[in-house]
């Protein structure tokens, strides 16, 4: 073998070994974004909600959003009990409006419904269901969210 080809054949692995080091670094930042809850909720923009939400709230019927919330059993979580497992329904509608600064209280909601792990409330755990993306069309969504709305604080 020549020097000239023994240069060569160091260029390359030289090479390889960049690239893989590379795709290694990249591998791991794609896997750090995706288990970071706090870096998808981020990465989800109130624009991105308004999008999926002017589907979801063209005739949005609290009623079958109640219905809803019995169906799948919200209920057992955040409206019976002490709030120890689940934040309460109780005051959600105000609540929403300013728990997440870059957001609304629908496009909260919305995030609530679809993203549950995107922004927890301090003191509980990423408990709730993760599915109902799947589960629910937008418009069932909407009527949700209509249904969410309706929970005031006392006065």
């Amino acid at each position: 073998m020549t020097s000239q080809q023994d240069k060569s054949r160091a260029r390359r692995r030289r090479l390889v070994l960049a690239l893989a080091s590379a795709c290694l670094v990249a591998f791991a930042l794609l896997l750090a974004l995706l288990h970071d809850p706090a870096a998808a909720g981020e990465a989800a923009t109130s624009a991105a909600y308004r999008a999926e939400l002017a589907i979801a709230l063209e005739a949005p019927d609290w009623i079958i959003g109640e219905k809803l919330s019995a169906q799948y059993e919200c209920n057992a979580c955040h409206m019976e009990g002490d709030g120890s497992t689940a934040p309460l329904f109780a005051g959600l509608a105000d609540a929403a409006a300013t728990r997440r600064e870059q957001l609304d209280a629908e496009q909260y909601l919305y995030e609530a419904i679809v993203f549950p792990s995107a922004h927890l409330v301090d003191g509980y755990t990423d408990a709730m269901p993760n599915n109902y993306a799947d589960r629910l069309s937008p418009t069932e969504i909407g009527d949700l969210i209509a249904y969410l709305k309706t929970f005031h604080a006392e006065a």
